[in-house]
């Protein structure tokens, strides 16, 4: 009993140093350093996914596309894939029809093997770009935990909308760190651009949420209702 206590706190401390250096990465804008960070800790990257506390993020984003009542057939992409965690717990639930995207090809490499996805994607959707995917691609978008610096913010939107169909679902979720102290987000910018695309008739609506994620961190989690 008390060796495992031991082993949990050990992987515990390096899980919180490689979040910590993946974070640091990221509000740096240092994206060769985030590609370096993930192909480090590709492999081992699902020795914490049992973690305490680690599960709850991509769980609450799983209960999220549940509870919006796509169809078990509708087409999913879960975007930030990383090694497929999310994508576990929504494959739980009784989908299947997923694709993975992510930044990172050493990530996917993972997912690929573990066989949940029915297509792979190295690419991001970051405002800078339009990926290669095709209109009204999608039923519902998931993104866990990837609105965060160096990653996606408000500039992701219009391919977001673009990939999703209409009467789909863009399901995405905010740490309360980042939404109330990121330059991108703070006081109130991200809601006020959710808003403007309410206002423009690109989306229906937008649900929030707010649930802990991490330990005793809160994120808000965001269900868009595409128009």
């Amino acid at each position: 009993m008390a060796e495992n206590e031991s082993n949990i706190e050990k992987l515990d401390q390096i899980q919180r140093a490689q979040r910590q250096n993946m974070n640091a990465c990221g509000e740096a804008g240092d994206k060769d350093g985030m590609l370096l960070h993930y192909a480090n800790v590709a492999d081992t990257y699902d020795t914490f996914k049992d973690l305490p506390g680690w599960e709850q993020g991509r769980k609450n984003v799983a209960l999220a596309l549940h509870s919006a009542k796509p169809g078990y057939n509708a087409r999913i992409l879960d975007c930030g894939a990383a090694t497929g965690q999310t994508a576990e717990e929504i494959i739980k639930l009784g989908y299947t029809n997923i694709d993975g995207l992510d930044m990172s090809m050493d990530m996917l490499r993972v997912a690929e093997r573990k066989g949940l996805f029915k297509n792979i994607i190295c690419d991001t959707i970051d405002g800078v770009h339009n990926t290669k995917i095709a209109d009204d691609s999608y039923d519902v978008v998931v993104c866990n935990g990837t609105f965060a610096p160096g990653q996606m913010d408000q500039t992701s939107f219009p391919e977001l909308t673009r990939i999703t169909k209409s009467g789909g679902f863009i399901i995405f979720s905010v740490s309360f760190k980042y939404l109330h102290e990121w330059k991108l987000f703070k006081n109130g910018q991200l809601d006020s651009e959710m808003q403007k695309y309410v206002s423009a008739g690109k989306w229906k609506k937008v649900e929030q949420e707010t649930l802990n994620y991490w330990e005793d961190e809160q994120a808000v989690y965001y269900t868009v209702y595409v128009a």
